[in-house]
């Protein structure tokens, strides 16, 4: 009696997939180095996923309204510059270069546009 077991993907598959993988159109490369990034790492895949299904879910019946999506975003990106500042803290510290990625700082350059009106 034969059993149909599934069987684990060899190291080989898994290279091979994981180079597919780096190909893709949006897709990051990250050499990790620290436990704490490693942990946020992790978080970030899951939240990456779960955005998809938050946009995909967004205006729908039973889904996420538009002001209830508008509060969620708004948070997220509190938590994101927050990080932000966390990291450049920490960078001037220990006297290493903390370069503001263009989307933040393109944020705060149409925040503050927005303010002076």
């Amino acid at each position: 009696m034969a059993e149909n077991k599934e069987t684990k993907p060899t190291w080989q598959e898994i290279q091979e997939k994981k180079i597919s993988m780096v190909k893709e159109r949006g897709s990051r490369v990250l050499k990790i180095n620290s436990p704490l990034s490693s942990t946020m790492f992790n978080i970030l895949r899951q939240f990456d996923m779960a955005y998809i299904n938050f946009k995909a879910r967004l205006g729908e019946l039973d889904g996420i309204s538009h002001k209830e999506g508008e509060q969620l975003m708004e948070e997220g990106r509190e938590i994101v510059m927050a990080f932000s500042d966390y990291t450049e803290k920490l960078s001037k510290r220990i006297r290493f270069r903390y370069y503001t990625p263009r989307e933040i700082s393109e944020f705060m350059k149409n925040d503050q546009e927005m303010d002076s009106k």
